[in-house]
C-alpha cells in the first residue's frame, strides 16, 4: 500500500518503510529509506516524521545478548537453533514494546533496543532499566517452556546506556538504512560484553537518570579497565515500583529485583531455586516452578540464600510463608508458577536503610512509570 508518496511492504510478518524521493533527473535511480518496524509504527502512530538530513537526538540504548550461545550452536541442527531463537526473542521484544521501546536490530542471538525515538520521553532510562528487570523474571519464567522440549536454559547479559546519538540514514540509493551512531551506544554495547548471569550493566548517564528510583552497585574499576577504563559503571540491582493500588498504604518502598536464590524448607531441609521478585513491607514476594514433591504451604518456615542479593550482605534470610497463589501461564510460557509471599521474621536496621533510600525517589516514579506516559 500507498500514502502521501510513502510505500509499505510487507514480507512475511515484518513490514519495512520505503519513503521514494524522486530527483529532478529522471535518470536518478529512486531512493529508498529502511527503517526498524518498530519504529515506523511509532511515526505511524504519532504522526511525527523523521528528519531525512539527520538529528541528534537523546536515547537510552540497551544490548542483550545470551552466554552460551556458540557452544549450543555448534551440538544442534538449524531448526532446532531456529526455534530456541524464538522462545527467547519472543519474551524479549514483547517485553521491549510492552515498555515503550523499539527493537531496532536483531544481532544473531542478541538484539539491540532503543528509546528515545521517535521523541524522547523523561521515562526513557526508566523503562529501559524496568524492562530488563522484567527480561530477567521472563528468563527465569521461560525455564519450564525450554526444559519441555530437552534444553538447558541459557543467561544473558544485559549492557544500558544513555546519551546523545546522530539519527539519519546511510547507504547507497537502493537501499538507505536508518542508523544510529553515539558514544552511549558504544557503551551500551561493550557493557553488555562483560556482562554475565543476568546481570544488568549500566553507564554513569543511565545512572544519574535512575538513582533516585533504583538500587545500584559500583563495578571496581580493575574489573573492566580493559573495556572501559576512563568511565564509572554500574549494575542494576532493584528498582523501586509504583502502584496507584497500593502506593497509600506502603510504608516500605516496592522494589523489583528478579534474582534466583536457593530456598530451604525448615521441617524437611529440601532445597529448591526460587526468583526473589521484590522486596517490600518486610517481605519478599517470590515466584517458583511448580515441583511435585516440594509444597510451600501458609505457614511454613523457609531460610533463603540471599547472598546474591546485595540488600542483605552474605547473611542468609529466614520468613514465613503468608500467601501463596496458583498462576497458570499462557501462550509462549505455557508453565505453571508459584507465586509466594513472605514476611521476614528479622530485618536488620541495614537492610530497612537500604530499602528506604529508594523511598526517596518513589514521588519521582508517579506519572511516568512506563504505563501512565503518553
Amino acid at each position: 500500500m500507498a500514502y502521501d508518496g510513502v510505500s509499505l511492504l510487507i514480507e512475511g510478518n515484518l513490514s519495512f518503510l520505503f519513503i521514494d524521493i524522486y530527483h529532478i533527473n529522471q535518470d536518478t535511480p529512486m531512493v529508498k529509506l529502511h527503517i526498524p518496524p518498530d519504529l515506523e509504527q511509532k511515526l505511524k502512530n504519532s504522526g511525527l516524521s523523521l528528519d531525512l538530513s539527520g538529528e541528534l537526538k537523546k536515547i537510552t540504548v540497551m544490548f542483550a545478548d545470551m552466554r552460551g550461545f556458540s557452544r549450543l550452536l555448534e551440538k544442534r541442527d538449524a531448526k532446532r537453533v531456529l526455534k530456541i531463537l524464538d522462545i527467547y526473542f519472543h519474551m524479549l521484544v514483547s517485553i521491549v514494546r510492552k515498555y515503550d521501546g523499539i527493537v531496532d536490530k536483531f544481532l544473531g542471538d542478541g538484539l539491540m533496543a532503543v528509546w528515545g525515538l521517535p521523541e524522547n520521553k523523561r521515562s526513557d532510562a526508566y523503562n529501559a532499566i524496568r524492562a530488563a528487570i522484567e527480561m530477567r523474571i521472563g528468563m527465569f519464567r521461560l525455564i519450564p517452556e525450554l526444559v519441555s522440549i530437552g534444553e538447558v536454559p541459557l543467561e544473558f547479559g544485559i549492557g544500558i546506556g544513555t546519551g546523545s546519538a546522530v539519527t539519519g540514514f546511510v547507504g547507497p540509493a537502493p537501499r538507505r538504512d536508518f542508523t544510529l551512531v553515539g558514544n552511549c551506544i558504544n557503551r551500551a554495547a561493550r557493557l553488555q560484553s562483560i556482562a554475565s548471569d543476568n546481570r544488568i550493566f549500566i553507564d554513569s548517564e543511565t545512572e544519574a537518570e535512575v538513582k533516585s528510583y533504583s538500587f545500584v552497585l559500583d563495578i571496581p574499576a580493575e574489573s573492566h579497565a580493559h573495556i572501559m577504563p576512563k568511565e564509572k559503571i554500574y549494575e542494576l540491582e532493584g528498582i523501586y515500583e509504583f502502584s496507584h493500588e497500593f502506593e497509600s498504604i506502603r510504608k516500605h518502598p516496592r522494589v523489583i529485583v528478579a534474582k534466583v536464590v536457593g530456598i530451604t524448607k525448615t521441617s524437611s531441609q529440601e532445597r529448591k531455586a526460587a526468583l526473589i521478585k521484590s522486596i517490600g513491607e518486610g517481605g519478599f514476594g517470590i515466584e517458583m516452578h511448580a515441583h511435585k514433591n516440594f509444597n510451600l504451604e501458609i505457614g511454613d518456615e523457609a531460610v533463603f540464600n540471599a547472598s546474591r542479593l546485595s540488600f542483605f550482605g552474605d547473611k542468609d534470610a529466614k520468613g514465613v510463608v503468608v500467601r501463596k497463589m496458583e498462576l497458570k501461564g499462557g501462550g509462549i510460557f505455557r508453565i505453571k508458577t508459584w507465586d509466594i509471599g513472605v514476611q521476614l521474621l528479622e530485618l536488620p536496621m541495614e537492610i530497612k536503610k537500604r530499602l528506604l533510600k529508594i523511598l526517596v525517589g518513589s514521588k519521582m516514579v508517579r506519572g511516568f512509570n512506563g504505563h501512565d506516559v503518553k
